[in-house]
């Protein structure tokens, strides 16, 4: 009895067939997937999907950053990411609860000593 081993040369290719048109649902399935190889596993919250000459482009919002990965329509590669701090806007003068305590215990200090001076100079 002889035994033939057949051997598979290729090129290891993505989940996807490549002959199957990219929709909105697989670029950002792709892109997420990217996104959490890379290390940014939590809180992935794709916002948006465009195609523009060929290419998608995904918006996916992390905790303190937005990611922009770019996908190409035919070879379902992704040609290129930016991962930048989100552009959220910042109030004109943020006031914190913590902030509020501090500022309210100062001036209860302030009165207080105030108070017992006062009275022993009897004003």
């Amino acid at each position: 009895m002889a035994a033939t081993l057949q051997r598979r040369t290729g090129a290891v290719t993505s989940a996807i067939p490549q002959s199957k048109t990219l929709n909105a649902e697989t670029v950002t399935s792709i892109a997420t997937g990217f996104l959490k190889r890379i290390g940014h596993k939590g809180g992935l919250k794709p916002k948006r999907v465009s195609l523009e000459e060929g290419i998608y482009t995904v918006e996916v919002e992390m905790k303190k950053l937005t990611a922009l990965v770019r996908v190409d329509a035919e070879t379902h590669e992704i040609k290129e990411y930016e991962i930048q701090p989100k552009g959220e806007e910042t109030p004109f003068i943020s006031i914190s609860p913590k902030i509020i305590i501090v500022i309210f215990g100062v001036a209860a200090a302030v009165y207080v000593a105030l108070h017992f001076v006062f009275k022993m100079f009897g004003l």
